[in-house]
């Protein structure tokens, strides 16, 4: 009996040795499906904010603020779930190119000599959520007049820091001191360390407004661009071109239904409206970051793109 079972089975196989190997194969490519699937894709994203006059935290940690009220309702619109946590500027974007988080907001500057850029090979839109201005500020009662940017070689400057301290240093940018925030520029302008802040418009109004600071916008000359920015290393993205895409679209559409001042108004920052972009969408509204953006060429009339409100 154990023999005649030993044959059928050698019979069975060998009469359909097709069979067989159809039947190997079709396992073997369910493994390997089963391996290659991304079972994380549908984990909450993790998008990362630095504290700032867009972003908040209550004395509970909830997180609230222009940004984070953005992200909510384009996560509502995308039908995904987004957590959104704080942490400083720079390991943002450390965390966001390890793949720890998978969305934040970079920041880059007017496209010419000494401008500040998005590090390489992370997805981003062409066109950013906001276009402000970058101005000097000054305390009012110390009454400074600048009518050119070569006046203000005379006086210390302050500034945020966006970059490494290896990229500040490449910039060779004198008299400049560096921060960690807007509220300890604020706090170095009080104190004469510094003469002159650089500061856009919602960090201005919330120092005003938070510290009582009375500020004075002594000259514009710069502007600074606030962009979603996408981690191409994150488990939890299966193409993150194409959700930079998507999210790009969730934000045109808030947009077109008013959703957007309702936020702004809500969150008392009514006076970015002008500022905010509205994206054309475009089959490449985005792409991936990379060192010869960097080097193009500039536009002539780059230096004189500056916004006022």
């Amino acid at each position: 009996m154990p023999f005649q079972s030993m044959s059928t089975r050698e019979r069975k196989c060998m009469a359909g040795p097709l069979y067989c190997f159809s039947l190997c194969l079709a396992l073997l490519t369910l493994s390997a499906h089963s391996q290659t699937r991304e079972p994380a894709e549908l984990e909450p994203l993790k998008v990362s904010i630095p504290v700032s006059a867009y972003t908040h935290v209550d004395d509970q940690g909830n997180v609230y603020g222009f940004f984070p009220s953005l992200i909510s309702a384009i996560s509502e619109r995308l039908g995904r779930d987004i957590d959104i946590q704080t942490m400083p500027y720079l390991r943002g974007l450390h965390a966001l190119k390890t793949g720890d988080i998978d969305i934040t907001f970079g920041v880059q500057g007017v496209p010419q000599k000494g401008s500040i850029f998005l590090p390489n090979n992370i997805v981003t839109p062409t066109e950013p959520v906001l276009t402000v201005p970058i101005s000097f500020y000054a305390l009012t009662e110390r009454n400074i007049q600048i009518k050119d940017l070569g006046q203000t070689k005379h006086y210390r400057i302050g500034s945020v820091r966006l970059e490494q301290k290896k990229l500040r240093a490449q910039r060779k940018v004198e008299s400049t001191h560096y921060y960690k925030d807007a509220f300890s520029l604020s706090k170095a302008l009080q104190a004469n360390h510094i003469d002159l802040a650089t500061l856009d418009p919602g960090s201005a109004h919330k120092i005003k407004q938070k510290l009582g600071v009375q500020l004075e916008r002594v000259y514009d000359y710069s502007h600074l661009e606030f962009l979603s920015v996408f981690s191409k290393r994150s488990p939890r993205m299966k193409d993150p071109v194409t959700l930079c895409q998507n999210f790009a679209e969730a934000r045109v559409t808030i947009f077109n239904e008013d959703r957007l001042e309702k936020l702004l108004v809500e969150t008392n920052m009514s006076y970015l409206l002008p500022y905010y972009n509205r994206t054309t969408i475009t089959p490449a509204v985005c792409r991936t970051t990379t060192a010869a953006q960097k080097n193009a060429e500039v536009p002539a009339n780059t230096s004189k793109q500056i916004l006022s409100p």
